[in-house]
């Protein structure tokens, strides 16, 4: 066919003023999908002729004399050759012109080893041309074609195909016309054959191993385990469109089979991935999902050679029918439910049931052709879940600040609250510390102050006419001196003081008011010279005396009573005793007067220990105090 040239743009009307700058990305995208280049090479290139011949083994290297069938390319042999295994050789002839002096020989794919030859020379080979075959089913090819190789006139291509009539065997088509139009095809079928199917592996690859790390640092999303391992398992199955050598298995009927396999068990990890994503678990729809593909998976490999293809075909239609189904049954959740997950997701689902159909078409023969488009609408599928997971880390960040603006609030209230409630209970604590100082003083006013107001009334009661003046005079230096003492350990908070140097003014006035009502008083005081404690100890232990005496004075009728104040060690110890009529201490418990409470309290305040014990003719007071000695 005669080269023409194609008349420059301005000569078309109309084409510069189509809307290219509004769709030009998009017409850009299609000339290099369907490139321009394709159809100049078809109205250029030579015409071929093609037929068509059986070896008569794998090992023949030279195709036979007769028996050449004229055939139109892509071929499949099944159809013409029902269940031939072995080999076909393909012969292309055509006329060459004189002034092209060099051509582009494009081969799309053959299925499934072969090798080529021009005018008697090979030009290229397949390793493996006997099982296990050298898988160049996917792989497409380029040749520069020049003199020598390319004679002017009739030319003749030889293609030797190995392959098996159960998976489709036989060859693509092949183009021949200018090198730059050849070149430019070839790059568009790898693109499609080979490059983006090397991409959606490593993005498979790269995605399952992010949701797998996700889903080990939050075991609760399911979902992300799930979508790892389909992920994982499509990213084995889809090596097939890769692989070049059917290795670690030794033939191609073990590769389908095990491709076949992971077909299965990725349809039910997808399956079970949909109902994870939605949130929903139906335990007898998986469990009988995972129990057909795990029977499928025994029957593949387990069925014999001449009932693999038959079993082969049965179990990829129940898995790719399975993925349609899912993709249905997740694109009808998501219209339902307005709040579902899977509503992210249904548009990149509605494209993998559309490229799963036309798989399915393909692989049946129902389309002509051997182009799978499965594994690239799995990128969509990626780019769904990863648009997913960043509209979740949006929306986490969004709750996140408000989260962090409510906190703010709520701190600054629960600060606010804390403030009012800390003030309400300062003051609190302000008046309660105001009534127990009352209370304190109300208390050593009783024990001190009013036990020798007791002793003094008491005495000029019994003898008013031998009090004088001056004895009239020292019971009020008594009593001043008594007030004299609440006054400084009430004022003064620091600091500690002898507690022998205030229990001898104490001794001395307590036993001259016994004395002056007929009781004997007797003391017994040892190692309290260098015993330092703080003036409220010191207060609480001299008032606790007074008022044990006081109550002697005023309620035993006894006539001799022995004081024993002892600091031995750690302890302090001050027993009061009388033989006085005595009471009953249970009974005094339960209805004591304030003197008995007074002393309790005392001792509670002390952090020490009374024992109180009484019988007629003797009352003991014992009070054992822990003190901190140098």
């Amino acid at each position: 066919m005669p080269y023409e040239e194609s008349p420059p743009q301005a000569a078309r009307p109309g084409l510069a003023a189509w809307p290219t700058a509004r769709f030009g990305p998009f017409f850009l995208l299609l000339l290099f999908l369907f490139p321009a280049g394709t159809a100049l090479a078809q109205q250029q290139a030579p015409e071929l002729h093609i037929e068509a011949v059986r070896g008569a083994g794998w090992d023949e290297i030279a195709p036979p004399a007769s028996g050449w069938t004229p055939v139109t390319l892509p071929d499949s042999w099944a159809a013409r050759w029902p269940g031939f295994d072995g080999v076909v050789w393909y012969r292309l002839t055509w006329d060459q012109p004189a002034h092209v002096a060099e051509t582009g020989l494009l081969l799309h794919y053959l299925n499934m080893a072969g090798a080529v030859s021009l005018n008697g020379t090979p030009i290229w080979r397949d390793e493996s041309l006997i099982e296990p075959l050298t898988r160049a089913w996917n792989s497409t090819r380029y040749w520069l074609l020049a003199p020598p190789l390319l004679r002017e006139g009739r030319n003749t291509l030889l293609i030797r195909v190995s392959g098996l009539s159960a998976y489709q065997a036989g060859l693509g088509p092949v183009s021949l016309g200018p090198p730059a139009a050849m070149q430019a095809s070839y790059g568009h079928e790898r693109l499609l054959r080979r490059d983006l199917q090397m991409l959606g592996l490593a993005v498979s690859a790269a995605v399952s191993a992010f949701f797998a790390a996700l889903w080990l640092l939050r075991r609760r999303e399911t979902a992300y385990g799930w979508f790892a391992l389909m992920s994982v398992l499509w990213l084995l199955f889809g090596y097939n469109q890769i692989a070049t050598s059917p290795w670690p298995f030794a033939s191609s009927h073990s590769w389908q089979a095990s491709n076949t396999s992971l077909l299965l068990l990725f349809s039910v990890s997808y399956a079970i991935f949909a109902l994870r994503f939605c949130e929903r678990r139906m335990p007898r729809l998986e469990g009988f999902a995972l129990l057909v593909a795990v029977a499928g998976v025994l029957d593949l490999w387990l069925a014999g050679l001449a009932n693999l293809v038959t079993h082969r075909a049965l179990w990829t239609l129940v898995g790719g029918l399975t993925i349609i189904a899912v993709n249905c049954a997740s694109l009808v959740h998501a219209a339902r439910h307005r709040g579902s997950p899977m509503r992210s997701l249904a548009p990149f689902m509605a494209l993998s049931a559309v490229t799963g159909a036309h798989d399915l078409l393909v692989f049946t023969q129902v389309i002509d052709s051997n182009i799978y488009y499965t594994t690239m609408s799995s990128y969509g599928l990626l780019l769904g879940m990863a648009l997913t997971q960043a509209g979740r880390f949006v929306s986490s960040l969004k709750r996140i600040e408000n989260f962090n603006t409510e906190l703010i609030e709520e701190v600054s209230a629960a600060k606010a609250e804390l403030a009012a409630t800390l003030a309400q209970q300062h003051a609190l604590e302000l008046a309660h510390a105001r009534i127990g100082e009352r209370v304190n003083l109300a208390s050593d006013l009783h024990d001190g102050l009013g036990g020798m107001l007791v002793g003094s009334i008491a005495t000029l009661e019994r003898r008013p006419e031998e009090l004088s003046a001056s004895a009239l005079l020292a019971m009020l230096k008594s009593l001043r001196d008594d007030l004299r003492l609440i006054i400084e350990a009430t004022g003064r908070h620091d600091g500690a003081c002898a507690f022998g140097e205030l229990l001898a003014p104490l001794r001395h006035r307590t036993s001259q008011l016994l004395d002056a009502n007929g009781i004997d008083c007797r003391w017994q005081v040892s190692g309290v010279e260098t015993l330092e404690l703080p003036p409220s100890q010191s207060l609480d232990l001299l008032r606790f005396l007074q008022e044990a005496l006081t109550n002697t004075l005023k309620h035993s009728g006894g006539r001799r009573v022995d004081v024993a104040v002892t600091c031995a060690g750690s302890d302090l110890q001050l027993d009061v005793r009388d033989d006085g009529q005595g009471f009953v201490v249970a009974d005094a418990a339960k209805g004591g007067g304030s003197g008995l409470r007074s002393l309790h309290a005392r001792a509670r305040r002390l952090g020490a220990e009374l024992r109180l014990e009484s019988r007629p003719g003797a009352t003991q007071l014992a009070l054992r105090m822990p003190v901190k000695t140098e």
